[in-house]
């Protein structure tokens, strides 16, 4: 895994500062699927992936996945206006 950093990471910032949190209090990484891993094809895993967001204070962490309805910034905003993470 790997921290998301630059605009991505900006996108799930923005969310954490509307909620009035502290974005050092999350950790947010990407974990990239292996092509070929899950189909038969190796194309249907390209670009794939999840995203992992722990809250640091209650150790709650949710993961989200790529190529879905949603990106994983909105899935993160949606689940943290729920207080999934108990803030």
């Amino acid at each position: 895994m790997s921290l998301i950093l630059g605009s991505e990471r900006a996108l799930f910032d923005r969310h954490i500062v509307e909620a009035d949190l502290s974005v050092d209090d999350f950790e947010i990484t990407l974990e990239r699927d292996t092509p070929g891993s899950k189909e038969k094809s190796s194309m249907a895993q390209v670009g794939t992936g999840s995203v992992a967001v722990t809250y640091k204070p209650t150790e709650i962490a949710r993961h989200y996945r790529y190529n879905v309805v949603l990106p994983p910034h909105d899935q993160f905003d949606r689940e943290l206006k729920m207080n999934l993470f108990m803030t």
